[in-house]
């Protein structure tokens, strides 16, 4: 069943419980067919009082149901609270209970739904599974979300993280490691490992943290990256085939001074006979004169048989190494650069996925 409640937007930071629960008593009365009745308010004297517990009717049938309303919707923060209200209504002989919160995001709602717990959010998405009556409606923005929660974490100085925990995924690391590993500040890492366990990305383990769930993590890094990508600069390279214009390129790197590294199906062609490539792919720390008349190369607006991207902070150059001859880019850079291309780069970049990175 389609759920059709218009939900207004509202400042996650003035959003407090009452406004939360009355927006959803708005949302369940649009339903269809399902009555909501005696709403008696329950004020928060001990730990194990409700913030509203309704009758739900749908037909001849109700249903005794608590309500918990959370200012923030993390996974983290919606897993205690389901736990914690699912052992609440076997106490406390109700028939159902709902989290609301500002947004609940997929992962959340999959918590929700394993522990057999509805929500509602302020921004279009909820679960209500009642005898008789199925409502669930995923997939909505979060209207709550400051872009700075994103870049937080994804940003080119914290991703230097990201990608040291996913270069190890079994690794617990200490955050004084991690800043020694990456050099980044012992502060940014603080508010890294505390973003990625609200997340669920991470949990704390005796020495340190740890992953919980690397492809998850991934799977964010890799969305985020393709938003963000910069555009590679065309190049029409006089060099032959692919394999002839990486042997140069080589060769014209070492003797002109420029770290390089390859990327794309170039680079995945090395590792692996899943592509068979028409173009090169490849970062450089600097783009000398010398180093494109080295390969014959002059600039394009479109098409070209060579992309060149200069990297701004050397992160994609973390991992990289030497294959038949040329470098190459690590792994997760290649796997991100490969899914960022669309297309049969999402298939190429599942199979490096599947054959090395293994989660």
């Amino acid at each position: 069943m389609k759920l059709s409640a218009s939900i207004p937007s509202t400042n996650t930071g003035v959003a407090k419980e009452h406004q939360l629960l009355s927006q959803a008593l708005h949302t369940l009365r649009e339903i269809p067919n399902l009555t909501v009745k005696e709403i008696v308010s329950q004020p928060k004297h001990f730990d194990d009082r409700i913030d509203l517990s309704i009758e739900l009717r749908i037909g001849q049938k109700k249903f005794k149901v608590a309500m918990e309303a959370k200012i923030t919707g993390e996974p983290s923060i919606l897993r205690r609270s389901a736990a914690w209200l699912k052992n609440l209504l076997a106490q406390a002989k109700y028939d159902y209970g709902i989290i609301v919160a500002p947004y609940v995001s997929g992962e959340g709602a999959l918590i929700c739904r394993d522990m057999d717990i509805g929500f509602v959010d302020l921004s279009g998405n909820c679960l209500v599974n009642l005898d008789g009556l199925y409502v669930e409606r995923t997939g909505f923005s979060n209207k709550f979300r400051k872009p700075r929660e994103i870049r937080s974490l994804f940003s080119p100085k914290s991703s230097r993280v990201i990608r040291c925990l996913l270069s190890d995924p079994k690794r617990t690391w200490t955050l004084k490691g991690l800043s020694t590993e990456t050099g980044v500040s012992i502060g940014l890492i603080h508010r890294l490992a505390v973003a990625l366990e609200d997340n669920l990305f991470t949990e704390k383990k005796p020495g340190g943290l740890q992953l919980e769930d690397s492809a998850r993590l991934l799977e964010a890094w890799r969305e985020e990256y393709q938003r963000r990508q910069r555009k590679w600069g065309r190049y029409v390279a006089r060099t032959g085939s692919v394999e002839e214009c990486m042997k140069r390129l080589n060769t014209a790197a070492l003797q002109n001074g420029v770290r390089y590294a390859l990327s794309g199906p170039s680079a995945a062609s090395l590792i692996s006979a899943y592509l068979n490539p028409n173009l090169v792919h490849v970062y450089v720390d600097v783009l000398k004169s010398e180093f494109l008349e080295e390969l014959s190369a002059y600039p394009v607006t479109s098409e070209g048989n060579l992309l060149i991207r200069v990297v701004e902070q050397e992160n994609e150059f973390i991992g990289s190494r030497e294959v038949k001859g040329v470098y190459i880019v690590s792994d997760l850079q290649l796997y991100l650069d490969l899914w960022s291309m669309g297309g049969r780069g999402h298939e190429a970049a599942e199979e490096l996925r599947r054959q090395r990175l293994k989660f």
